[in-house]
C-alpha cells in the first residue's frame, strides 16, 4: 500500500506544504511506501511530482490523502478514483478578508466554498482544528471528522529547546509570524505597538513571514508611519529555520491578531519557547493556548496594550510560569504523534463515509 499526498500548492515554508511534508517523514517512520503531488510546488523538493501523475498511478490497495484549503480543480478526479481516500482539511479562509487587496485569491476562496459538499465523498475526513471542522456543518456530520493539528515534533522549531531564563535591560520585543497579508491584521499589531507607546510603554515589533503583496505591504509601512512607530517595526521576510528560532528565543511575547486561523502554528512554536502569547479570539488559534491568553475578537486596541504592558513589566526574565506554555505545547504535538496518524491511516475501512451527509 502507498500513500499519495496531493495538494494545490506544496512548497516549503508554507503551513501547507509544510504539513504535506511532515506527513510524509510520519508515514515513512510507519513503514509506508510515500509519495508527494501538487500543481505547483518548489523545485527544490525533488520528490513532489505534478498531480497529473497521480491519476495515473494509484492502485486500488492504495491511500489518497488530500490537503485541502482553496479551490482545487482535481477534486473530481481524485473523489473518482479506485481507492481509499483521506481529506485533510485546513478550513478555507472568508474571501471577504481579502478581497480589497487580494481578489484573485478571494475569487478561489469563493470556489472552495461551493465545493465543500465534495468533501462528503471523501472516506475519511480530518480537520485541523475543531473551529476547521465546525466550517463544515452542513457538509457532513462533524462529529465524524477527525481533528489532528497540523504539526510534528520533528518540524525545525520544535526539535530546539527551551533555553534556561537570561535578564534582559533592552525594550521588550514583540513578535508577530506569518505570512504578510490582509486576513492577518499586521496593522493591528502596528496599533498596539503605538498604544503602548502612547501609554510610556516602550516596546519593538518583529514581524517575520513571507511578503507577497506589495500594496498590503505598503499599506502598512505607511501606518507605521502615520503612528510614528515606523522606526520600531521591522520587518524581517522570510527566516531560514536558525534565525525563525532565533526570534522566538530573543522576542518577550508573540501577537496572534489574524482575522482567521485554521490553526496558527506560530502560536504553539512561540509557546514550546515558554513565551507569552496573545491571541485574537474568534479563530482556531484560541484553541491551542490557555484562556488567559485569549482577547475577544472586537476588543479594543488599548485593551491589548493593557494586557501586554501588565504581562511584561512584571520582570525582566522569564518568569517560571513560562514553563507551563511549553507543557502545553507539547501537549498539543502528543494529539498528533506518530501514534495517531497510524491509527488514522493504518485502520481506515474503505467507505468509512458513506452514511456522512
Amino acid at each position: 500500500m502507498t500513500l499519495h499526498i496531493c495538494a494545490p500548492d506544496i512548497f516549503s515554508g508554507d503551513a501547507v506544504g509544510n504539513h504535506c511534508l511532515g506527513i510524509d517523514r510520519a508515514a515513512r517512520r510507519l513503514g509506508l511506501g510515500v509519495k508527494l503531488y501538487a500543481q505547483r510546488y518548489d523545485a527544490g523538493i525533488f520528490d513532489v511530482q505534478p498531480l497529473d501523475h497521480l491519476i495515473a498511478s494509484v492502485a486500488r490497495d492504495d491511500i489518497v490523502l488530500l490537503c485541502y484549503s482553496i479551490f482545487d480543480p482535481y477534486l473530481e478526479r481524485i473523489l473518482a478514483l479506485d481507492c481509499r481516500k483521506i481529506c485533510y482539511f485546513h478550513g478555507v479562509t472568508d474571501p471577504q478578508l481579502l478581497r480589497e487587496l487580494e481578489p484573485r485569491t478571494a475569487l478561489l476562496c469563493e470556489k472552495a466554498v461551493d465545493q465543500l459538499p465534495l468533501l462528503a465523498g471523501f472516506d475519511l475526513v480530518a480537520a485541523n482544528s475543531t473551529n476547521t471542522a465546525a466550517g463544515l456543518s452542513g457538509v457532513m456530520d462533524v462529529a465524524k471528522v477527525k481533528v489532528i493539528p497540523p504539526v510534528f515534533a520533528d518540524m525545525p522549531v520544535f526539535k530546539r529547546k527551551l533555553m534556561p531564563a537570561v535578564a534582559t535591560s533592552i525594550e521588550p520585543n514583540l513578535l508577530m509570524v506569518g505570512r504578510v497579508v490582509p486576513h492577518k491584521r499586521l496593522e493591528d499589531g502596528i496599533n498596539v505597538l503605538a498604544s503602548l507607546q502612547e501609554r510610556g510603554f516602550s516596546a519593538t515589533l518583529t514581524i517575520v513571514g513571507s511578503l507577497p503583496n506589495y500594496d498590503y505591504l505598503k499599506l502598512l509601512i505607511n501606518h507605521a508611519r502615520r503612528l510614528s512607530v515606523l522606526e520600531r517595526v521591522d520587518f524581517k521576510g522570510m527566516l531560514d529555520d536558525a534565525d525563525l528560532v532565533e526570534s522566538y528565543q530573543t522576542a518577550n511575547a508573540l501577537l496572534a491578531m489574524s482575522r482567521h486561523e485554521g490553526f496558527c502554528v506560530p502560536v504553539l512554536e512561540a509557546m514550546h519557547f515558554g513565551k507569552p502569547v496573545f491571541v485574537r479570539g474568534g479563530t482556531a488559534a484560541e484553541e491551542i493556548c490557555p484562556k488567559n491568553c485569549v482577547l475577544a475578537a472586537e476588543a479594543d486596541i488599548s485593551a491589548w496594550a493593557v494586557a501586554i504592558a501588565s504581562r511584561l513589566e512584571k520582570s525582566a526574565v522569564r518568569s517560571p510560569s513560562d514553563l507551563a506554555y511549553a507543557a502545553r505545547a507539547n501537549e498539543v504535538l502528543q494529539r498528533a504523534s506518530d501514534d495517531v496518524w497510524r491509527a488514522l491511516l493504518l485502520t481506515m475501512p474503505r467507505g468509512e463515509t458513506d452514511d456522512r451527509a
